[in-house]
């Protein structure tokens, strides 16, 4: 059986309704909010073939009618109207995260605060993977007469530092100078691309207290070595789930709050393959999975709606948002475009446009 435009509207007021009001709906209630001019009988059998063909569900006997499924899939895919953030709302996010311009990871942090602010639902985001981990710059800056604190930036824009203890008459004046010469002799450079003749270049360049180079490179290959690796999880608004009557059994809100603190599951269902291509949604770089699409049992009566964002033209981490079936995904997936977005343009002036 065909799902004609009539059915595509009653399914479409259906899933608005419920949405909003997470109550199962009525041929009536329906009559009344499309005003087609059907009667309640006439609905009536449209929603039993809805729910023949899979698109709806009958909670109990003698209830209205949930969507299934199958029939939120059809909704995101071709029936809900597109939501789009304005200007003046791009610009306030910009701005609010704007102030929180320090370091990549506080970046991604507020962010997973604020889309969860904005959606009501669970964020979830995570920082960049460092593929490459190129030096950005690197410093040397003395702490006190023995000791002194390499700093070092990636092109990723992570920051790692570490005390070294100094030679014995190290003074600032030759810190400086070694600092501005690693910096002209690294910068750019992968651990790989740092060669035997790159290394001698710098010795032969420092002339006195060469001995602290090896720490120094030490450092360095520790670093770039740890965030090639090194992606963290940031989830936020978890409590948001007790404002929506889906997680009122308390003992399933529990399972998904435990979920939601193995970072590694979390991983997995951002990250989980798209075996079958008509049950993901991928508009504007928008992946949808919804319900039973999911992997993990703990998903099954959950959507996750999920976006890349970029450092030029390369995905490097997710944002997503963990929500119930009943979600309002037009206006998510607005929002979850305009962080992304944002994302995107702030993490290319940082880290690609100034090079």
């Amino acid at each position: 059986m065909d799902i004609n435009e009539r059915k595509k509207k009653i399914l479409h007021s259906i899933i608005h309704e419920y949405i909003k009001s997470a109550e199962p709906i009525g041929s009536r209630h329906v009559a009344k909010s499309l005003d087609m001019g059907l009667s309640s009988a006439t609905i009536r059998n449209e929603m039993a073939d809805l729910e023949e063909m899979g698109y709806l569900e009958q909670p109990h006997t003698s209830a209205g009618r949930i969507p299934s499924d199958k029939g939120y899939r059809l909704y995101v895919d071709s029936l809900m109207n597109d939501s789009e953030l304005t200007v003046n709302n791009l610009a306030m996010l910009g701005n609010v995260l704007e102030l929180r311009l320090g370091q990549i990871d506080k970046i991604i942090k507020r962010a997973s605060v604020l889309l969860s602010e904005l959606t009501n639902y669970t964020a979830v985001l995570t920082t960049p993977e460092m593929k490459c981990g190129a030096i950005k710059t690197i410093e040397l800056i003395p702490v006190d007469a023995s000791s002194a604190l390499i700093i070092l930036v990636t092109n990723e824009g992570v920051m790692k530092n570490r005390r070294v203890l100094l030679p014995s008459g190290v003074d600032a004046a030759f810190l400086q100078r070694f600092s501005a010469l690693l910096k002209e002799k690294l910068s750019g450079l992968t651990l790989e691309e740092i060669s035997a003749a790159t290394i001698s270049e710098i010795r032969r360049a420092m002339q006195t207290h060469f001995e602290l180079l090896f720490p120094v490179l030490d450092f360095i290959a520790d670093i770039i070595d740890d965030v090639r690796t090194e992606t963290e999880v940031y989830t936020s608004g978890e409590t948001n789930i007790f404002n929506h009557p889906e997680y009122s059994d308390i003992k399933r809100a529990k399972e998904f709050l435990d979920f939601l603190n193995d970072k590694n599951s979390v991983m997995k269902i951002l990250n989980a393959p798209e075996e079958k291509k008509e049950d993901v949604q991928e508009s504007g770089g928008i992946t949808v999975k919804i319900g039973s699409e999911n992997d993990l049992d703990i998903m099954r009566k959950s959507s996750v709606i999920t976006a890349n964002y970029y450092i030029g033209d390369k995905a490097v981490g997710k944002v997503g948002i963990i929500g119930p079936t009943r979600m309002d995904y037009s206006h998510t997936i607005a929002k979850i475009k305009g962080i992304s977005a944002i994302l995107n343009r702030m993490l290319y002036e940082l880290y690609v446009d100034d090079e």
